[in-house]
This record gives structure tokens, sequence and C-alpha cells, in this order.
């Protein structure tokens, strides 16, 4: 087993796995490290959800024909934010649950879901398990909510594929220091334009076979679109988003 700096600064994504299921031993490991991820007021605004029926698995795969990986992995675990906890508490102690549909309370339940995550990557890949989150279960939130019985108050964040790597893959350069770290205030636009240059050109040079385009390329097209519109009716509905400041005053 590795230790937890290692593990991390050895970190890589890999989208092909050996069909080994991992041992129940193992699995319970890394649900176990996911849970002693901090969190809001000890909240833990979160529900784990390990895709054991291959049926159901099937489905979710052929929904997501970009992330194949879903279907070959060992274990695939979905990371759902979770308020439905916090309005039975609500219910039960005599609260109003009035903030819940609060942006904040967003933010909230997507940062517990995001260190509960990423405590199970460093676990799994502790382990020596390979990793891979797929963010794109978001473009189907909408059947997801269903295929898994999702309750109001809860949204399909990430997925996260673990299991044996089937290939080896290079560790990837990440972006210059001074652009994501700085002291006491934001770095410079000039500081941050001339890294992400920089970054562009090692990236071209890392040649990384499923990157079609140019680094800031990349960005500047994505961002120019609109990915899930489904999302934020269906996030709505789930009862997130449903107040803002305007709305409450």
């Amino acid at each position: 087993m590795k230790n937890a700096v290692e593990t991390i600064k050895n970190h890589r994504t890999y989208r092909h796995f050996k069909s080994t299921p991992l041992p129940a031993a193992d699995v319970q490991t890394i649900i176990d490290c996911a849970r002693q991820a901090p969190s809001w007021m000890n909240g833990q605004h979160y529900a784990i959800i390990n895709i054991t029926s291959p049926e159901l698995r099937r489905k979710i795969t052929e929904l997501q024909p970009a992330n194949p990986q879903i279907g070959t992995c060992g274990t695939y675990l979905i990371f759902v934010a979770d308020l439905h906890r916090a309005d039975l508490c609500s219910r039960a102690a005599g609260g109003s649950y009035s903030a819940a549909g609060e942006p904040d309370s967003l933010i909230t339940a997507v940062t517990d879901t995001a260190l509960a995550a990423q405590n199970a990557v460093i676990a799994a890949e502790s382990l020596g398990y390979a990793t891979c989150y797929t963010g794109g279960i978001r473009n189907i939130a909408v059947e997801l909510v269903d295929l898994l019985k999702l309750p109001k108050n809860t949204f399909p964040i990430v997925g996260l594929c673990i299991g044996e790597p089937d290939i080896e893959m290079k560790l990837k350069p990440r972006l210059p220091e001074q652009v994501v770290y700085a002291e006491n205030v934001y770095p410079a636009d000039t500081v941050i334009s001339d890294g992400l240059l920089h970054y562009e050109q090692t990236m071209t040079e890392f040649g990384e076979a499923r990157e079609k385009l140019p680094y800031r390329e990349k960005f500047a097209r994505y961002y120019s679109n609109t990915y899930a519109p489904n999302n934020i009716p269906l996030m709505k509905q789930q009862g997130w988003l449903t107040q803002t400041t305007g709305d409450s005053e």
C-alpha cells in the first residue's frame, strides 16, 4: 500500500480497465475512507451509490457512449449531492428548511460530495487500483434521477470508475504553479496568461491522444456553449436553486 503523498503525486486517469471485480474488503475500505472526508457542519451532504447490478451498469454505459469504461471497470460508484437527509432532520426537529433552495446550499452539498469522492480516489489508488472520474453523468442527470430513484433534494454529481488498469498511462503535466497558487492576492492576468501559453505548449508536446484541440481553444469552445440544458429545470424540480437573494427579500 502506498502512502498518501506518494499516491496523490502519482495520480493519473485510466480509461481502460480489466473487468475484474474488486474484493468486497477493498470496496469497503474505499467507502470507509470516502465517509471520513470533512464536511460542512458534519452534515456529510452526499450519498454514494455502488452500481452492482449488471443491467443498471449496462443502461448507464449505453447512456454515456463517450465513457465506455463505466461498463468495464471493476467497481463503479456514483456520488450524489444530498440534502434529503437535511430535509428529514428538519422535519424531525420542526425546522422550516427554507434555506435548502439557496445557491449556497448547492455549493455546500457539491463541496462535501467532491471531498468524499476524492477521498475514495486516494484510497483506491493507495490500494493499487486505477481510477477515472466520469463527470459526464451530469449530462444524463434526468435519466439517473429515475434509474437511481433519487429523491427530491439530491443530484448526481460525478461517477468514479475503479479497477485494474489494462494499459499504462503517463503522468500528465499540471499547470505551472504560479497559475494556480499565490500568496495573499489572486495572481495577475499577465502571470496567468503567460502560464497558460506555456502550458498549452507543454500539453501539445505531451501529445495526449484524446486531446484534439490546443489547451486554450478547448476551453474557449467548451464555455461558448450550453451543455446539459435540462439540468437547471431538473435541479429546480429536485429542490435546488429555487431561491435567490432577491426571492427571499
